[in-house]
């Protein structure tokens, strides 16, 4: 005899919903408290600057991706 697993099932919408709020959480928080916390780090302001671009172009890349569904 084997136990029936209880498979959650997390509603589409959900998890859009969730992926916009980090993508824009990556374009505002990335370029602005990121860099700051990794400024006050020591690192080279090149490598935190490209932190912040990255973040920035990670949220933008997500958001457009999102947005190209139907359904947000």
């Amino acid at each position: 005899m084997t136990k029936a697993k209880k498979i959650w099932k997390i509603p589409e919408r959900f998890v859009k919903a969730m992926l916009l709020i980090l993508s824009f959480l990556l374009i505002f928080g990335g370029p602005t408290y990121l860099m700051n916390i990794l400024q006050r780090s020591g690192l080279s302001p090149l490598l935190f600057n490209l932190v912040g671009l990255a973040a920035f172009t990670a949220g933008i890349i997500l958001f457009f991706h999102l947005a190209k569904g139907k359904n947000l």
